[in-house]
């Protein structure tokens, strides 16, 4: 047997109470959760833009700024359907939950970029944030800020510190000329300019080489430079980064 507990609603008590939640005292510490999630994610947004990460400021702002609505409203946004009957119970967590889950598709995205795997630190910042979105939501605006801080000291001083952590790997996608010291050459090249040769995949069609090369350098590689480089080769056909 079904219950009906759908309950039944007033139209000027419902339009009253429309307009109330417009009122600032009414909604003042949800606004504050939201912008201290988009001031951590700000912040952490700005240290992956200046490294000219895949994710950047409007990435990690809206990450943080989604997770805190998101806990906000499985926090809050059920408290008119409990009591309606026995058997209505309110899990605020539940909604919540599905951040952490969701985000990584997300990740995923910006992890496989162009046929190689890259930006593994920054999709697990912009998971992070999520964390702190939700931490900013929940009201836990201490914690959310302290983990915003503990994130910015991982991301700069260890990148700083630890040599492995300041190259940089990139895909450059290559038509070449159907000749056997094609790709001997580029490869010669790459070395000469201090670029290690992670991984390479070649395939012939149409009388012509369509090869991936992943490239490691010991500094930001610059698309541009990449292109420079190859400028004016006789056998390379076209180029991207």
């Amino acid at each position: 047997m079904l219950l009906n507990i759908t309950p039944s609603y007033d139209l000027m008590e419902v339009f009253e109470t429309f307009i109330s939640t417009f009122k600032l005292e009414s909604f003042f510490p949800y606004l504050l959760g939201l912008v201290t999630a988009v001031i951590c994610g700000a912040l952490i947004g700005v240290e992956r833009t200046f490294r000219q990460k895949e994710a950047g400021i409007r990435t990690h702002i809206i990450v943080a700024l989604g997770s805190a609505l998101i806990m906000i409203v499985s926090k809050y946004g059920f408290f008119d359907i409990v009591g309606l009957a026995d058997h209505v119970n309110l899990d605020g967590s539940r909604l919540a939950a599905q951040v952490v889950t969701g985000i990584s598709f997300l990740g995923a995205g910006i992890i496989v970029f162009k046929g190689t795997v890259k930006g593994l630190t920054t999709a697990a910042g912009v998971w992070t944030t999520a964390g702190i979105g939700l931490a900013a939501g929940a009201g836990m605006y201490g914690i959310a800020v302290y983990a915003t801080l503990i994130l910015l000291v991982v991301q700069v001083v260890i990148h700083k510190v630890l040599p492995v952590e300041n190259t940089s790997t990139t895909a450059v996608s290559m038509k070449l000329k159907d000749d056997p010291e094609a790709i001997e050459n580029i490869t010669k090249l790459f070395k000469e300019n201090d670029y290690v040769l992670i991984s390479s995949s070649v395939e012939k069609k149409n009388d012509k080489y369509y090869c991936l090369f992943t490239i490691r350098a010991k500094s930001h590689i610059n698309p541009d430079d990449i292109s420079k480089l190859f400028t004016g080769n006789d056998y390379v056909l076209s180029l991207s980064v």
